[in-house]
């Protein structure tokens, strides 16, 4: 991870136009709630790599129409005040009760009410993503989906903004006091996999891990045949006669006991052979090898579907596994 660097403004008394060129690096645009209104807001940001968090407080009240926001999500934490966001056809209030979480990419619209202050927080997609297939020991196969609001009066929420408050205490001191950019990364981290464990999503019943029933005979042999054939182009058709079951029985099973589909899961399965075999050093094979034994002929694609699944390319898998084993290397 990238040193953290650090930004600082305190605006007073502008007018939208002034404050609209003062936010140039992020495309919006910057309305008054009134005629001839003034804009007072102040804010420190600190980055770190794919990640950053800031206090912000907006003195006067403020809308800021939002275009080509970044690809990451979200966090804000409140102190007092409230800001609704629209996202889509829906609009969200976050108030100094309720946190808000969400994909920045869709946000449409945000109207900061006077006094309202926040600690935010941005992590970019690749970020949770990478998180959430540690979480998961997998790939993630299908787009993450947050509900938008966080009581932050239970027990969980007040954990989340306890530790949103520690984030910005270890970053928001002198440049002697700060923690190592490794600490700050496992902070960010830690963040992260809290937020996919208290902010409910579709990966919620996959994290909680609950016990599965027994799997039916017919449904193992299906899953069988396909780690006997990933490198092979199967169908469904194919999977169901090896399986001896009819294709809508196999399809009714998968989403039953695996939650998916057929298809999707072999998908899983040859994500995670690639990703096994790149993260193992005794390999010797080239990417495009790797991705051929695994069932992929088409690079392209494949890249995109392995950076989709483990948020990072499979250059940078084989590149970080190379690095450990020297590591090791020079230790033994």
């Amino acid at each position: 991870m990238r040193y953290v660097t650090h930004s600082a403004f305190h605006v007073v008394e502008a007018d939208a136009d002034e404050m609209s060129e003062h936010d140039a690096k992020t495309p919006a645009q910057v309305e008054l709630f009134k005629p001839r209104q003034r804009i007072s807001v102040e804010d420190r940001h600190y980055a770190a790599g794919r990640y950053s968090v800031w206090n912000g407080r907006c003195h006067s009240g403020m809308k800021v129409a939002l275009a080509g926001a970044p690809d990451a999500y979200v966090l804000y934490l409140p102190f007092s005040g409230a800001m609704e966001t629209d996202v889509g056809r829906h609009r969200v209030v976050s108030t100094a009760t309720t946190g808000f979480f969400g994909d920045i990419s869709r946000f449409e619209k945000l109207v900061l009410q006077e006094d309202r202050s926040h600690i935010g927080m941005a992590f970019e997609k690749s970020a949770i993503i990478q998180q959430l297939s540690e979480l998961l020991d997998g790939p993630v196969t299908d787009s993450i989906e947050f509900a938008s609001t966080v009581d932050l009066t239970t027990v969980k929420g007040s954990r989340l903004a306890a530790l949103g408050t520690l984030v910005w205490n270890c970053l928001d001191v002198d440049d002697a006091d700060q923690l190592s950019p490794v600490a700050i990364e496992r902070l960010f981290q830690t963040m992260m996999t809290v937020l996919l464990e208290v902010v409910p999503n579709n990966y919620m019943p996959r994290l909680i891990r609950p016990v599965s029933p027994a799997v039916p005979r017919r449904l193992k042999r299906a899953i069988e045949y396909m780690y006997a054939n990933v490198s092979r182009a199967i169908t469904v058709a194919d999977i169901a006669r090896e399986a001896g079951t009819s294709v809508r029985a196999l399809q009714a099973s998968f989403q039953q006991f695996k939650t998916t589909t057929p298809l999707n899961y072999l998908r899983i399965i040859r994500l995670e052979g690639a990703r096994k075999a790149l993260a193992d050093d005794a390999n010797s094979l080239s990417i495009a090898d790797i991705a051929r034994n695994c069932g992929f002929s088409h690079m392209g694609r494949f890249a995109a579907a392995y950076y989709e699944a483990f948020g990072e390319t499979p250059s940078e898998t084989a590149k970080m596994c190379w690095s450990e084993a020297k590591k090791r290397s020079v230790a033994e």
